[in-house]
């Protein structure tokens, strides 16, 4: 794969100046002042960090010399939340963001982030360590909405929400068996509307944090809907109030 840089010097020399790193991988066993430094400077940069057997390295270098560290390059530039919402207040707009909790197929984020320059969003956010990662095939499923889109990326999705919260975004989640309807919801607020991973959905300790969930409502009794339909269907009800 032509985005990844691997081995000790290439990986220091990307992180000084200051590349958009997507991830980081390490071998599991690796130690010393390389492990620290990278350890530290994912921790500093909100970059996903993965320590993997020996034999998964060689597979992601193709058996080629990497002294323990690979990193991945991002097609994109990530840009800080927190400075979206500045720039949406100096502006009077009211913002608009679509967070992603430990959403993995990149086709499925690709295709929220075309929603969510369509309908208008102020920023895509992606929570979560073991995130999809964003790459060429991710910006094709997107028609090329993650090069327009702000895509911002936090590791820890309860520290994001608590200060969401006291900046004044109202956190809406979106769950099967919540009680309220999604056309009941007020969106003419900030909010964040927060979608889970395809499999297991928003966890518990979420859903308790938000300040309401949500549910859409179908015409049979299928379980679930793709992420990425979701999303759509919540852009759309806070774009309809809005406009109203």
């Amino acid at each position: 794969m032509s985005d990844i840089i691997f081995g000790k010097y290439p990986v220091l020399e990307a992180l000084k100046a200051q590349k958009d790193i997507e991830k980081i991988y390490t071998v599991a066993t690796l130690r010393g002042e390389l492990e620290i430094t990278i350890r530290q400077w994912c921790k500093e940069n909100n970059v996903p960090l993965a320590k993997v057997p020996e034999i998964k390295m060689n597979e992601i270098c193709k058996s080629k010399v990497h002294q323990g560290v690979a990193a991945v390059i991002s097609p994109i530039t990530y840009q800080d939340i927190f400075k979206v919402l500045s720039d949406e207040e100096k502006e009077e707009k009211t913002p608009l963001l679509l967070i992603l909790d430990s959403v993995t197929d990149i086709r499925n984020i690709g295709a929220v982030a075309r929603s969510a320059l369509f309908f208008g969003a102020s920023a895509l956010v992606i929570t979560g360590n073991f995130a999809g990662r964003i790459n060429e095939e991710a910006v094709k499923s997107s028609a090329g909405a993650l090069l327009k889109i702000q895509v911002c990326r936090y590791p820890s999705l309860l520290a994001l929400m608590a200060s969401l919260q006291n900046k004044g975004v109202q956190l809406i989640g979106t769950m099967l068996n919540a009680s309220v309807e999604i056309s009941e919801a007020d969106f003419n607020m900030p909010t964040a509307f927060i979608l889970g991973s395809e499999d297991k959905g928003l966890h518990y300790k979420v859903t308790e944090n938000t300040d309401l969930n949500v549910k859409i409502h179908g015409a049979s009794d299928f379980d679930s809907i793709n992420v990425s339909v979701a999303a759509g269907i919540c852009l759309y009800e806070c774009q309809r109030q809005r406009k109203k």
